[in-house]
């Protein structure tokens, strides 16, 4: 009866870990998927604000005469 109860509790413990690990391994697959996401806008507005900088830049019509 005590072996049971133990057994069971045993059970009910390992299960509860298994699905908190389980939980956790989701839990760092999105926080990874979340961290490449925002690397990949910041290289996206990284090189937008660079090359609208340029062209706006470039279109001036005084910009090459140093007179």
């Amino acid at each position: 009866s005590d072996i049971k109860n133990i057994l069971g509790e045993l059970k009910y413990l390992t299960n509860h870990i298994r699905k908190e690990e389980e939980e956790d391994d989701v839990s760092q697959d999105w926080k990874f998927s979340a961290m490449v996401i925002d690397r990949l806008c910041l290289v996206l507005f990284t090189i937008m604000t660079s090359i609208f900088s340029y062209v706006t830049l470039f279109s001036a019509p005084n910009f090459f005469n140093f007179h």
